[in-house]
């Protein structure tokens, strides 16, 4: 151990305290403060772990390391960047949370979140030996650029570890990945008869084969690129998965090479919750774990910030964060297949972790909103709300029906006010990043003064 790491281990821990005394987020900057300090110290905690476990890719990330974290901590406790903060600073202060004043390490197996562009930046100092790949799609363009940018990235990173990989095989970038990762790897992905063959309007990335540069066939789709694709040109094309989940209502049932099919209880809704579910489980199963501490883990699960976040205000309201088209699309697609009439508040804004770039909003699918009855209003607010009202109207959704207001707060209470008033009508808020923490902020204090008055609801059904 160099003559600096435990001054800096005693520096980080320092500030946690302090900042958590303060009431201030203590995610990051103790993590960079102690580096600043010791630049090598997460190598040198890190080589003190017997594992660690990365999930990566453009969406599911958050969801799929949460559930993957109630499932390995039902075994041991684990360490793990819960509130996403994946730069090197931020894994660092994870780590130093759980390590003593003297550098020892009370837990042995770290869980982190890592995103796309940071994975080349971390993976060095880490004993990686399981690494999730959950899918790769278009996403912030001013940060990340076109795919084959993040593709490069995520390459970058992986070859930086001597890890097996469990990648989505029913995307045609994570299998790419993964063939020429140069590592072991295994695939995960739905049933065939999931499918649908029919082709929807719904954009897709990666439309031609990162292999040969040829168009892909499909002769079926899940969601976005994900489904059952086959290059006519050089033969690459999906193969049955290792981890192979058919799901049904509020089950998965998992067949996994030879052994017996085994069944969980699906602990979110959506299809998208599907394939996190499915990632958890196969990387669970790298992991040793075995189907009872699976099924213990998922039903100890709490669903992440801004993740089909329900909170039980006066009417109902659920939170999700959106930040790119395919992402967009499947939240919009499962807020339409919930029951009911429902508005809708989308707080869209463009600062940096948002992506200044909000030309996404023109890919996403918002005619979804046009084509469903049950949606009676919409509600723009945020920076950028008169760019998202000016979305939904080519959208063709209906312009008597979008209010905005660029104030999130008065956009929050619009809303609210435009759901009671129009019939108790379950509300639905879709928000980019920096949004994000702000309206779980003021849907909390709802619930807290909801919980005053009588019409306060104690379950949401």
């Amino acid at each position: 151990m160099t003559s600096l790491v435990l001054p800096a281990i005693w520096l980080g821990k320092l500030l946690s305290i302090l900042l958590r005394l303060a009431g201030r987020n203590a995610t990051s900057l103790p993590g960079k403060m102690a580096l600043r300090l010791s630049p090598k110290l997460l190598s040198v905690l890190g080589a003190k772990l017997d594992r660690c476990v990365v999930v990566t890719g453009t969406n599911g990330k958050t969801t799929t390391s949460s559930l993957l974290a109630g499932i390995l901590n039902a075994d041991e406790p684990i360490i793990h960047n819960r509130e996403g903060a994946n730069l090197p600073q931020g894994l660092t202060t994870a780590v130093l949370q759980h390590t003593t004043w003297f550098g020892t390490l009370r837990r042995k197996t770290a869980l982190f979140e890592i995103d796309e562009a940071t994975l080349p930046l971390v993976t060095r100092h880490l004993p990686v030996k399981v690494l999730v790949v959950t899918n790769v799609f278009r996403d912030q363009l001013d940060r990340y650029g076109e795919l084959d940018t993040t593709v490069t990235k995520l390459l970058e990173g992986i070859r930086q570890t001597d890890a097996v990989l469990v990648v989505n095989g029913d995307d045609p970038l994570a299998k790419h990945i993964a063939l020429h990762s140069g590592l072991r790897y295994r695939t995960y992905g739905l049933s065939t008869h999931h499918a649908e063959i029919t082709h929807h309007d719904q954009m897709r990335d990666g439309a031609f084969c990162m292999q040969c540069g040829h168009e892909l066939t499909y002769s079926g789709f899940f969601y976005g690129q994900l489904g059952l694709y086959h290059c006519p040109e050089c033969g690459f094309s999906r193969t049955t998965p290792d981890f192979a989940g058919t799901y049904n209502g509020h089950t998965i049932a998992i067949d996994e090479d030879e052994l017996p099919q085994v069944e969980f209880v699906l602990p979110s809704r959506g299809l998208y919750n599907v394939y996190n579910t499915l990632a958890a489980i196969s990387a669970a199963r790298l992991c040793g774990m075995n189907a009872n501490g699976i099924a213990v883990g998922l039903a100890a699960y709490e669903a992440p910030l801004g993740r089909m976040q329900g909170f039980q205000t006066t009417p109902p309201s659920t939170l999700n964060l959106i930040k790119n088209p395919t992402g967009c699309d499947t939240v919009l697609q499962a807020i339409l297949s919930e029951p009911g009439q429902k508005a809708v508040c989308i707080a869209i804004n463009d600062l940096a972790a948002d992506g200044k770039d909000v030309s996404w909003l023109w890919d996403a699918g918002f005619e979804q909103l046009t084509q469903s009855p049950d949606i009676r209003v919409c509600i723009t607010t945020g920076l950028r709300a008169e760019d998202m009202a000016l979305r939904l109207k080519y959208a063709g959704y209906p312009t008597d029906k979008i209010l905005t207001a660029a104030d999130l707060d008065a956009g929050l209470q619009l809303a609210f006010e435009q759901a009671e008033s129009l019939g108790e009508l379950d509300l639905y808020v879709l928000s980019t990043y920096t949004a994000l923490y702000p309206t779980a902020a003021w849907l909390e204090k709802k619930v807290t003064l909801d919980a005053k008055t009588p019409l306060y609801r104690t379950s949401v059904s």
